[in-house]
């Protein structure tokens, strides 16, 4: 009787699914990329064959098959003003660098190419100085589509008080996007309705030709050529499109509006909506109700917010609010949770 029960309990080690095939199932739908960041990853950035991934020492960049085929030291800087702003064929960091504030930009494509502008040295009129915000932003920076066009914001101070304004950089590659050509300051816009508070700049992006900058003071258009208008009033959060149509969030779920003048104007969408700040992948719309935060998925109708299936793994991170991107490249999710990177196909919704 003895070896009979033994015969059966080592069978079942080895079938266990069967033996217990109505227990509870743990669903695992996301994969984690082999490798090691000596920090945690502060952005990524869907490229058009890679994954770029940022710490405040290293650069990564990610094939399509999830091979890590760059892990680039950036060393380590006295400071950072805010996270750093990655492009397709450029990424810039904005750092103290002896003693000064620097836009340290960096091409994805050649760790040899660095291009260092001081801010604090910028051409501004007599009486103004200017530096970095120091900015809690969800982006510190934009580039227009391709990376030939920056804009970040900074301070600007005078004997009557301090606000905010934004430079634009122009940037020329050479065509293999392995040179610079060159890297020049075309705008500095002052803005005075943007009183500079770190805590008050909610987020800046580059959407249809123009910049907007989101702000306890509301919402600016900045275009290309450094022109500005204010767009909105009030606490706005973040700036995002869809299928021709911009779309503003707030902190207030029925103060969201959309503009279908491609954000020349806005105006309430006439329903509400909880998305704060959002993440545009594939076509699917992520959102965060602060950064670092959890990311969960919009309804079509922007109207809902469905709870997104994570790992057990993830969700144990979930505590030091470790996640501040979603993006999607290659025909899969990726989100960054601390000092990892974790992908999926498909993203699961909890039922």
């Amino acid at each position: 009787m003895n070896r009979i029960i033994l015969i059966i309990s080592v069978f079942c080690l080895f079938t266990i699914s069967s033996c217990y095939k109505d227990g509870p199932t743990v669903n695992n739908p996301w994969e984690k990329i082999d490798f090691s960041a000596l920090g945690p990853i502060r952005t990524m950035h869907a490229a058009p064959v890679e994954v770029h991934a940022i710490t405040d020492q290293e650069f990564f960049r990610i094939d399509s098959d999830n091979n890590v085929i760059e892990e680039r030291p950036i060393g380590l800087a006295a400071a950072y003003f805010g996270r750093p702003t990655l492009g397709d064929w450029v990424f810039t960091r904005f750092i103290e660098k002896n003693g000064k504030n620097v836009a340290e930009f960096h091409l994805t494509q050649n760790s040899n190419q660095i291009f260092d502008i001081i801010v604090n040295d910028i051409p501004v009129p007599a009486g103004t100085t200017i530096n970095l915000e120091g900015t809690a932003a969800k982006d510190v920076g934009a580039f227009n589509n391709g990376s030939s066009q920056l804009a970040f914001p900074v301070e600007l101070n005078t004997s009557s008080g301090s606000n905010l304004g934004v430079v634009i950089v122009d940037i020329t590659l050479s065509g293999t996007k392995e040179e610079f050509i060159s890297v020049e300051v075309t705008s500095v816009v002052d803005i005075p309705e943007l009183r500079s508070i770190a805590d008050f700049t909610s987020n800046i992006s580059f959407i249809g030709g123009a910049y907007y900058i989101t702000h306890q003071d509301g919402t600016f258009r900045v275009t290309a050529n450094g022109q500005y208008t204010q767009v909105a009033s009030g606490w706005t959060l973040d700036v995002f499109d869809k299928a021709g149509t911009i779309y503003m969030t707030s902190f207030q779920s029925f103060d969201f509006f959309k503009s279908e003048d491609n954000g020349v104007t806005f105006q309430r969408v006439g329903t509400t909506s909880p998305a704060k700040y959002v993440y545009k992948a594939n076509d699917q719309f992520f959102h965060q109700e602060n950064r670092g935060f959890e990311f969960k998925l919009i309804s079509d109708d922007f109207e809902e917010l469905k709870e997104i299936v994570y790992n057990g793994e993830i969700e144990d991170l979930s505590s030091n609010f470790p996640f501040w991107n979603m993006i999607f490249m290659g025909g899969r999710y990726y989100i960054n949770a601390d000092r990892e990177i974790w992908y999926l196909d498909e993203i699961e919704i909890e039922e």
